[in-house]
């Protein structure tokens, strides 16, 4: 079993914050903030984006901003924040963009800032500067393959700064296996295809996951969007005949028109040669079904891979090549 299978497989071992190591978190005790800012990119931006969809479940009744991009976000004039929490994410502790953030408010007073990461230099200058800290060992995990104990790693954030949220620990829940035909399954008929995935606006986490996934791992083109907006503009691009791919529509049933929207749209691409996959989400809570869906995502793109005929040494990697072209494109 190589490292991608072995860490889908025991996934449910990061639904806990057992896992996660603490540092000054006696800091956060007391806080009164308005709101949240949680910074990174790439895989280190997921916990963020789910931490913003799921806040209402979960009893987080003030704004989460994702913030992926260098620097800070303007949180008066755009978000009307005036007592924020900024949690830098970081899985290698060495991302460029939140470190751009977090160095910026080292050098702020009153400022209220947190780190998530397995190391690097985000734990080097947390640790530094006596920064709250939730660290987690890597292991052999890759940062798209880590969004349940970076989440974890926020839980454990918040409720340190005095949030009263409600999360279960779901490690002996897990049932990442149970999804593995289905994903080789899936994986058969996207092969030899550019994917596009489709969720509602509540789910658009959902669709990003798959994205990445499919893209990191399988190496495979895929892009997402939602409905109704894809309706009213990216569906005509359908009209040419020209497009060689498969469809995803992960369906909500949030409500009777966008039911009705899902199956129609489905309807037009099936007539214009679109091959449609309809995912269903399972689970008890909008938690539970992001954690369902990604370690779905996560088997389809592992036998995409496979069916691709990606060597199994770049299952876990981004082209080096590509890499070392944008560090000479940035200087």
């Amino acid at each position: 079993m190589n490292h991608l299978e072995k860490n889908i497989s025991e996934f449910g071992k990061q639904l806990t914050e057992k896992n996660i190591t603490g540092a000054n978190l006696e800091k956060l005790s007391g806080l009164r903030v308005d709101g949240i800012v949680i910074m990174g990119v790439g895989g280190s931006a997921r916990p963020g984006e789910m931490m913003s969809a799921v806040k209402k479940e979960i009893g987080l009744n003030i704004p989460v901003v994702a913030w992926k991009d260098y620097g800070l976000p303007d949180l008066k004039s755009s978000y009307n924040i005036k007592k924020p929490l900024y949690i830098c994410v970081s899985f290698s502790g060495d991302t460029e963009e939140p470190l751009s953030g977090f160095k910026l408010l080292l050098k702020k007073k009153n400022v209220w800032l947190a780190a998530v990461t397995s190391g690097g230099e985000l734990k080097r200058l947390a640790m530094e500067h006596d920064i709250p800290l939730a660290s987690f060992p890597a292991n052999d995990l890759t940062p798209r393959q880590s969004l349940g104990i970076m989440f974890y790693g926020l839980t454990k954030i918040l409720k340190a700064a005095g949030l009263k949220i409600k999360i279960k620990d779901l490690s002996k829940r897990a049932i990442s296996n149970s999804f593995r035909k289905e994903g080789k399954e899936i994986a058969s008929y996207l092969k030899d295809k550019t994917v596009v995935i489709y969720t509602d606006e509540l789910h658009r986490h959902l669709g990003y996951i798959w994205k990445i996934k499919l893209n990191e791992t399988a190496k495979n083109p895929a892009f997402n969007n939602v409905l109704p907006e894809m309706d009213h503009n990216e569906i005509t691009g359908f009209d040419g005949g020209k497009f060689n791919g498969a469809a995803i529509f992960i369906e909500s049933a949030s409500n009777p028109r966008m039911k009705k929207r899902f199956k129609l749209t489905e309807k037009l691409l099936k007539e214009r040669g679109v091959r449609v996959i309809e995912l269903k989400l399972s689970g008890k809570t909008e938690i539970e079904k992001t954690w369902n869906m990604m370690v779905l995502a996560d088997w389809t793109s592992y036998f995409l891979a496979k069916f691709n005929g990606v060597p199994e040494e770049e299952f876990n990697i981004i082209n080096p090549k590509i890499v070392i072209a944008l560090k000479k494109l940035m200087g």
